[in-house]
């Protein structure tokens, strides 16, 4: 759908916008003389409203919002982000600027701000499990080989992982030959393994992209560039991961990209333990928060200040407790609203945010048609990748019994029997060791390139430590350890580091406490 027929639609049908695909974001001048700005169905696309006592801002940057209204950085969002990498819910770095939530308009007029929605009700009559996989198979196969007749030039992301399985097998064998996949990795990375051989499989050109000549950067030029990709993510993801991925995509082949986000909506990311319909509690939630949310992207304890880390962690659980007990919904369906309205809008969405204007990308799994059959299965239906798996083999049963990376093929998850219940226990009992280390080593996850880029963001500092002023001044980080990081007694984790930045970045130009 075109811009011009986006903004026809907030005019004249608003309700309609909720068949409309993330990301998007519409604004529109009223006859009276106001704006009228509606976010996607999703969120996705990052909107920001700042509001004053007599008037309001809205704006694609928090930061812009923030500079109207005078605003200092906020510490309970400092707090959330420090332990998650990312925001929950509404908040923004900045005091008094929101994002706007999913399917929300926001009508700005005679100095006043109203907000509406037109979201619209759950699935009240879910269908089974059978019929839902039918259904979401007839969905993908019509609007991928529509899409990919449309558009010769689309690029598909293949990885060795499932969503992208599932969108390449959606796609019929004639149209496949005509198909770029494109792949970011090494050789000898698993995902680049299994991508090559697919493509080879189906007689599809292979873009690989790859991080080469990222070591030659100077240090200066790599700083310049992680700062750039904060300002991208509006300060609220990692902007090393981003910045990364910007270097590999710049040298990429134009184009729309067919991605698979929106997949792990479906397969019940956060479930703990056998099927349950317990109400929320605190001790899960908090167990939740420490064991799954808090391990990849937290700011090593010895980086922050002492008093602020100790508030920091219980605040950011006491957020995550609130998060699953608005949803009122039982335990698992509630960890299902918690990883679509926060995980995905806030993580995955500004990802999107920062990207949907250098090039098209279409992500089917986040049609709302796909959302609703997810958010209406049952967890048992979830857990484990079953639906997917059993979509995967209403796709096509060849793809379906190769193995995922890492992992069984996605047969072994949809078809119960003894020797497959063996085969995802170890699976399972594997990646949940993975986790346990990882969580009693307290190491978090560096992504890809991101090694390089903080070896040289950290020499950039030493050379130039003036900018670690700013982030000094807000009482987050020990000063011994921004001490050891200026004088390059230390080797700082990219989750540190990744914060650095981007209270770097927010905090330039604007009102500080």
């Amino acid at each position: 759908m075109s811009e011009v027929e986006v903004r026809q639609l907030l005019a004249d049908a608003p309700g309609a916008l909720h068949e409309v695909l993330p990301t998007f974001a519409a604004a529109i001048a009223m006859a009276s003389g106001g704006t009228r700005v509606a976010t996607d169905y999703l969120g996705f696309r990052h909107v920001f409203l700042g509001r004053k006592p007599d008037d309001g801002v809205v704006s694609t940057s928090s930061r812009a919002c923030a500079t109207a209204l005078g605003a200092e950085l906020d510490h309970a969002a400092i707090a959330v982000q420090s332990c998650l990498g990312w925001q929950l819910g509404d908040r923004t770095l900045f005091e008094g600027v929101a994002k706007l939530p999913p399917a929300t308009i926001a009508t700005l007029e005679a100095g006043a701000v109203a907000l509406s929605s037109y979201a619209r009700p759950r699935m009240t009559d879910p269908p089974s499990l059978g019929r839902a996989v039918t259904t979401a198979a007839d969905f993908l196969r019509t609007y991928l080989q529509a899409y990919v007749e449309q558009h010769p030039d689309a690029g598909l992301q293949l990885t060795g992982g499932q969503d992208s399985r599932l969108l390449l097998s959606a796609i019929p064998g004639p149209l496949r030959k005509r198909l770029r996949a494109v792949t970011l990795g090494a050789p000898g990375d698993e995902d680049l393994t299994i991508a090559s051989e697919l493509a080879a499989r189906f007689g599809m050109r292979h873009e690989v992209l790859t991080l080469s000549g990222l070591d030659a950067l100077d240090p200066d030029e790599a700083f310049s560039m992680c700062l750039e990709a904060a300002h991208r993510l509006d300060y609220s993801a990692d902007p090393i991961a981003h910045a990364a991925l910007t270097y590999a995509e710049s040298r990429s082949e134009p184009g729309p990209r067919i991605s698979g986000l929106g997949g792990e909506v479906a397969r019940g990311f956060y479930y703990l333990g056998p099927p349950t319909r317990a109400r929320v509690s605190q001790a899960r939630a908090r167990r939740l928060a420490a064991w799954r949310m808090f391990a990849n992207e937290a700011v090593p304890a010895e980086a922050l200040q002492p008093a602020f880390r100790d508030w920091a962690r219980e605040f950011a659980t006491r957020e995550v407790i609130r998060a699953l007990t608005e949803s009122r919904r039982p335990w698992m369906e509630a960890t299902d609203d918690l990883y679509l309205n926060h995980r995905m809008q806030r993580w995955g969405g500004v990802t999107e945010t920062a990207v949907c204007l250098d090039r098209e990308i279409v992500n089917p799994m986040l049609d709302d048609r796909f959302i609703s059959l997810a958010q209406a299965l049952a967890p048992r239906d979830k857990r484990n990748s079953r639906f997917l798996s059993m979509l995967q083999l209403e796709l096509d049963e060849e793809l379906g019994g190769t193995p995922l990376d890492g992992r069984p093929p996605p047969a072994a998850y949809a078809e119960r029997s003894w020797q497959n219940s063996a085969r995802l226990a170890r699976a399972t009992m594997s990646k949940s060791g993975s986790k346990v280390v990882q969580r009693l080593r307290a190491r978090t996850r560096t992504p890809a390139g991101g090694e390089v880029l903080v070896q040289k963001v950290a020499s950039h500092l030493r050379a130039d430590p003036s900018s670690l002023s700013r982030v000094d001044r807000l009482d987050v980080f020990a000063p011994a350890w921004l001490g050891a990081l200026a004088d390059g007694d230390i080797a700082p984790s990219s989750s540190a580091l990744a914060l650095v930045l981007n209270l770097i970045a927010a905090s330039t130009g604007v009102s500080e406490a």
